[in-house]
């Protein structure tokens, strides 16, 4: 059960190190686990209703369930950036293996959000950390630090304003057959700045024919369902995707490009439902792990496609797909493309 985990090292580490005299009405907690400083924070001071937040509607989820079982009042957030309010306090768990630009972009918003005076709180689950100290001391006129077995932890008050913001997102081009497609992406999106070598590898196998339905799962930026849409007249693309900024990059994508039959779709549990089957389904889900994601697509692509439909799942570990895929479909293909294999099976 969600509310079994203990708290991850970063999350343990701010809890234990929030102030004893924290009276806090204002509290703004980004969390990489269930949002358990959230309840402390909730628990702790009567008075405050504290926010947690996520970009990842899976991860959200799965919060609301731990923090529910509390009957605490917390609010739980979940959308492309952090909420559009003002705190007094922003509270914030970093994993060291988090993406650079991910946690410079979500201490930036941490310090606009603050109150004038109002304290920033980080922790990193690295007990010799230095990068994080100086994203805060570039952004705090004073910051001290505490270390515990496992974590670093910072705190700082905000005195001014920043100087400069900076904008962390950016446009990227890449060439599909003879097109140039403009595709834009966040920290926190899928292969930040650039198009995946996977994704590359699933673009030189997959043909689409005029009129055909696409199902672009997990989406990322959006970069393989907006050039499968340009590929051939009149192809209707589903953009499918759990990370809130996903969502929007790929909308934004398909707009520069004139991609006027994309529908995004921001979903985590594959329980959307669409007003056809479909033709093809793509998709380029973690090379490695359990294959817990993978599992959960190929799933989701049985359920959507058409009787003759095709999937295809580009991987660096093709025995898995061989394996699952040949379970529960048919004329199933391992293609060699680069590094990479394409695994192709029909409904």
């Amino acid at each position: 059960m969600p509310s079994q985990l203990p708290p991850l090292p970063c999350e343990q580490a701010l809890i234990e190190n929030l102030p004893t005299t924290l009276r806090s009405e204002r509290a703004l907690v980004i969390s990489p686990g269930r949002g358990q400083t959230a309840v402390h924070v909730a628990a702790t001071v009567p008075e405050c209703r504290p926010t947690v937040w996520y970009a990842d509607l899976h991860r959200a989820r799965l919060a609301q369930e731990a923090i529910g079982e509390h009957d605490l009042p917390i609010d739980v957030a979940c959308n492309a950036d952090l909420p559009d309010a003002l705190f007094d306090l922003a509270a914030v768990a970093v994993l060291a293996r988090d993406e650079a630009e991910w946690t410079r972009d979500i201490l930036q918003q941490a310090h606009q959000r603050l109150d004038m005076h109002g304290q920033l709180i980080a922790s990193v689950d690295n007990p010799r950390d230095r990068w994080l100290g100086e994203q805060m001391r570039s952004m705090f006129d004073k910051v001290t630090c505490h270390d515990t077995d496992k974590a670093r932890i910072y705190s700082a008050r905000k005195t001014h304003q920043l100087k400069k913001v900076r904008d962390f997102g950016c446009e990227f081009v890449f060439r599909d057959e003879e097109r140039l497609i403009h595709a834009f992406s966040r920290p926190g999106v899928f292969s930040h700045r650039k198009l995946d070598a996977g994704a590359r590898q699933l673009l030189r196998i997959v043909d689409v024919a005029a009129g055909e339905r696409v199902l672009d799962l997990g989406c990322g930026s959006g970069a393989v369902g907006i050039a499968a849409a340009l590929r051939a007249p009149d192809v209707k693309v589903f953009a499918v995707d759990s990370h809130a900024r996903a969502v929007e990059c790929t909308r934004r994508g398909a707009d520069f490009n004139g991609v006027t039959d994309l529908e995004t779709i921001w979903n985590a549990d594959g329980q959307f439902q669409l007003d056809a089957p479909v033709d093809i389904v793509l998709a380029n889900p973690p090379y490695y792990g359990d294959f817990s994601i993978a599992e959960h697509f190929l799933s989701v692509a049985r359920r959507v496609l058409r009787p003759g439909g095709a999937a295809l799942f580009v991987s660096k570990s093709p025995t898995w797909y061989a394996q699952s895929m040949s379970c529960c479909m048919k004329d199933v293909e391992l293609i060699e493309s680069g590094k990479y294999y394409v695994a192709c099976g029909r409904k």
